[in-house]
């Protein structure tokens, strides 16, 4: 008789988990759902990913998304979708959705105009305090890199480059004007102004406005390769370690076609990591010369009087 009650209960149990589906996931764990960005309509095109993988995307700009294969709610069940944006943790909700026979969520996002270098996540569930996921990939905003390299000088251009860190940052001292030249220009993102074609040029740091460095002629060397040059001096307010990006084009935000990043960085830097390096003996002896310098100072002082 047991067994057969165990038999029974073992069938039930069975055919119990062909139709519901119980969750394997902790809240705030990333869940089954995977993230498609598309560029048009029909989702035939996923938009660019990066090196990290994530989706790079354009302010102001509506995509088309879906999460797919989503197995941690039953067919028919309604969830909603929000996006997280890291840089403020806040949680934005974009719709409500039902889980279809595909198990799919299909849904339209316009990026923020306001948004700038900064990732974005999914999630998907039924409530945001207790019963939510992230989707499988993620979305950054506004990291398109054209092809203008930049380089920076100390004292002119194609002299002495400054220093530049093991991730080829360039290293600056806030207070100080340098020399830029932004070479290797292929994107039409010009204007012609009396018969000069031109480019605007901004830098971006922190969660700044982008400054504007100027309205900039596109130069042309003898091998036809284009460039801009400028002089600018580093904001003398900026805390250290300030990673500081170039945008040349027609508007620092927008469209696609409107502006990109130039490759390559600056940096701000302490004044001490220019002079410390340079000393044979490290850190360590630089002080010890420092303050043996004083005292070498002070006896001669004492044997003039």
């Amino acid at each position: 008789m047991q067994t057969k009650q165990l038999i029974l209960l073992i069938t039930i149990a069975t055919a119990l988990s062909t139709i519901l589906i119980f969750p394997t996931h902790a809240v705030g764990e990333e869940g089954t759902g995977t993230l498609n960005v598309y560029t048009n309509q029909e989702r035939t095109t996923l938009a660019t990913t990066d090196a990290e993988g994530r989706y790079v995307t354009a302010p102001g700009t509506e995509y088309y998304l879906s999460i797919s294969e989503i197995t941690e709610y039953n067919i028919g069940t309604s969830i909603t979708i929000w996006v997280y944006r890291t840089n403020t943790a806040e949680n934005i909700e974009i719709g409500n959705f039902e889980v279809n026979t595909e198990l799919d969520a299909i849904f339209t996002w316009t990026i923020p105009d306001n948004w700038l270098d900064e990732v974005a996540k999914i999630k998907y569930g039924t409530n945001l305090e207790n019963d939510w996921l992230f989707a499988q990939k993620e979305i950054w905003v506004n990291a398109r890199v054209g092809t203008g390299i930049l380089y920076v000088y100390k004292y002119t251009w194609g002299g002495e480059e400054a220093d530049l860190t093991e991730d080829k940052h360039y290293l600056v001292l806030y207070g100080e004007t340098y020399y830029f030249n932004i070479s290797g220009i292929e994107e039409k993102y010009t204007y012609e102004v009396d018969g000069v074609k031109k480019t605007r040029v901004w830098a971006r740091y922190r969660n700044t406005d982008d400054p504007s460095i100027g309205e900039l002629p596109i130069e042309t060397t003898p091998s036809e390769i284009k460039f801009v040059k400028f002089t600018w001096q580093i904001p003398d307010w900026l805390p250290i370690d300030t990673q500081i990006k170039f945008k040349y084009g027609k508007s620092p935000t927008g469209d696609l076609d409107e502006w990109v990043y130039a490759r390559r960085e600056i940096e701000s830097a302490p004044r001490l990591l220019f002079i410390i390096p340079e000393v044979f003996l490290g850190s360590a002896g630089a002080m010890l010369l420092i303050f043996s310098g004083l005292g070498i100072t002070t006896l001669i002082r004492r044997k003039k009087t």
